[in-house]
């Protein structure tokens, strides 16, 4: 998620903005794992439903007591647009993830900045530098790195493609609302707008366990944790230092992926994870560069 950088951020500051960041990608791949989990047994809508459920249910909670001023918003459209996206964004990589590798499915949702640049291009007018355009073709080149045409290809390899275009959008979406309304607003009214839409997933609704309801709750809390600790990263310092972190993700994709699902990555899913990861990492420093 994009942010504004005000005043310079002290160096101890800084850094406590790397931890945080890392712990927020933690949270949110565990978030991920426990839907690929769950979504094996249990229909996609209502796990999304209940997820944002619990997670605008805190946030409302922090709302309150931190920053009240959050809890109105003169961009309630803009939000449930960002909401719809959000949901989408949910379920693709839910499905995504019932049906590729972890690491596969993180190499090529990866590609999401890579795509918000061009859409920024075209809705915000923000202009890519020769640089960032030669970092944007390599990353689109390490998109097709991961999908190992070697391979026998499958139609479910179109949904983390597909996530990653509605990620996106999300993402210009938040930009754009981001000029108007802080790090904790944007989060909450997201989730609100997520948490209406995935209403429609209750037309799935089927009883569930105990232990599912749990694993659900940690699902929210999780997810909760890693949008709070990812915003409070980039209140800390600036967006050239804390969004290459995002891609630190793959990594823990692999490692949960290998510790919970017996996945072993292949080969063409880390080549091309690192060089999406590089080129997007290159076009946020390039963006620096005055």
């Amino acid at each position: 998620m994009a942010q504004a950088e005000a005043a310079p951020v002290p160096v101890a500051t800084s850094w406590v903005a790397v931890p945080m960041m890392l712990g927020a990608m933690l949270c949110l791949t565990l978030l991920d794992s426990l839907l690929k989990h769950l979504a094996a047994t249990n229909p996609v809508g209502p796990l999304v439903f209940f997820r944002n459920l619990v997670q605008v249910s805190v946030l409302l909670m922090v709302a309150r007591a931190a920053a009240p001023e959050a809890l109105r918003t003169p961009q309630l459209g803009l939000h449930l647009s960002r909401g719809a996206c959000l949901f989408a964004t949910t379920v693709l990589i839910t499905l995504a993830l019932t049906h590729l590798p972890m690491a596969q499915t993180y190499a090529l949702t990866f590609s999401a900045p890579l795509m918000a640049t061009l859409l920024a291009l075209v809705f915000l007018g923000e202009r890519p530098k020769a640089a960032q355009w030669a970092c944007m073709a390599a990353g689109f080149a390490g998109v097709l790195i991961a999908l190992d045409p070697s391979a026998a290809l499958s139609l479910a390899l179109l949904l983390p493609l597909a996530q990653a275009a509605a990620n996106a959008v999300f993402y210009v979406l938040t930009r754009y609302a981001g000029r108007r309304e802080g790090a904790l607003a944007l989060v909450l009214w997201a989730g609100v707008g997520a948490l209406t839409v995935s209403a429609v997933g209750l037309i799935a609704f089927q009883p569930m366990a105990l232990r599912t309801w749990l694993l659900l709750g940690l699902a929210g809390l999780l997810g909760t944790c890693g949008q709070l600790l990812m915003a409070g990263a980039f209140r800390r310092a600036s967006t050239a230092v804390v969004s290459p972190l995002v891609y630190s993700q793959i990594v823990w994709a692999m490692l949960l992926g290998f510790a919970l699902f017996d996945e072993v990555p292949s080969m063409s899913s880390i080549v091309g994870g690192l060089v999406v990861a590089a080129s997007g990492i290159g076009v946020v420093r390039f963006s620096r560069l005055r």
